[in-house]
């Protein structure tokens, strides 16, 4: 950085004394770090210090969200389902391409099961919700996505229930509710329940082991500052990056060492 005055303080140097030379190591040596603010007194801090505080807050923000998804882990803990909600979204009708077209209604629910559970990091039981296809709320109920961090979707990736026969679509009335009866059956029923480490609120519980990547998105979802913490600090950083490397490059352009 800075070239063209470094070039030219070389070349005011050679043209010093040899005593004044030895004058000017002198005095900086003894004034030591009052010379470096003497230095940065005289240049623009009021460019420097929001720069620096820029870059101070881009490094607490991307450490904090690595901080949290470090220290993210996934607990276990014995639980009881005290009582299931089942309710009904709206029909899909599904016609086949035969002339006249034979139609058929699928009805499709959502399911809430409420567990109560002890916290590792609490002294006292929490209350949460275990979902059954939780989006079909907000969504087309022909669809045939259902988000990855549902425990419909842990279910139909075990073992376990692969070999239930679905409808043509998932989430209807009839598989959801055979799906909650395999789990919940006669209430208060006993349990194993999943959930976050860092949820101390119970937001998201599962009863299906949910892998690591799936618990730190479940809780950055329901906590967005810490995504856009570390949104706007990688931002900054590239920022000051790519202003670094234009600026060096304008130097070298204009010193003509290029």
């Amino acid at each position: 950085m800075h070239i063209p005055r470094a070039v030219r303080l070389y070349l005011a140097t050679r043209s010093r004394s040899p005593e004044e030379s030895a004058r000017e190591t002198r005095r900086s040596n003894r004034y030591g770090c009052l010379g470096c603010l003497e230095f940065l007194g005289g240049q623009k801090l009021h460019v420097w210090c929001p720069l620096a505080l820029l870059i101070i807050f881009s490094m607490l923000g991307i450490g904090l969200f690595e901080s949290i998804r470090l220290s993210t882990h996934v607990l276990q803990s014995p639980c009881t389902i005290l009582r299931t909600e089942l309710a009904d979204v709206g029909t899909c009708m599904l016609c086949d391409s035969s002339v006249p077209a034979t139609c058929e209604v699928h009805p499709i629910a959502t399911a809430r099961l409420t567990v109560t559970f002890k916290h590792l990091h609490l002294d006292e039981n929490i209350t949460g919700s275990v979902w059954y296809c939780k989006n079909r709320v907000s969504e087309d109920p022909c669809t045939g996505h259902v988000g990855f961090l549902d425990q419909f979707s842990l279910d139909v990736r075990s073992s376990r229930y692969r070999s239930l026969v679905g409808g043509p679509i998932p989430c209807t009335t009839a598989e959801v509710l055979h799906h909650v009866q395999l789990k919940a059956g006669n209430q208060p029923t006993q349990a194993t329940c999943y959930y976050s480490s860092q949820d101390l609120k119970g937001e998201d519980v599962w009863l299906s082991v949910p892998s690591a990547g799936l618990v730190d998105h479940a809780w950055f979802q329901s906590h967005l500052e810490y995504p856009v913490l570390v949104g706007l600090g990688g931002l900054v950083m590239l920022t000051l990056l790519l202003g670094l490397l234009a600026v060096e490059g304008a130097e070298l352009y204009f010193s003509g060492l290029v």
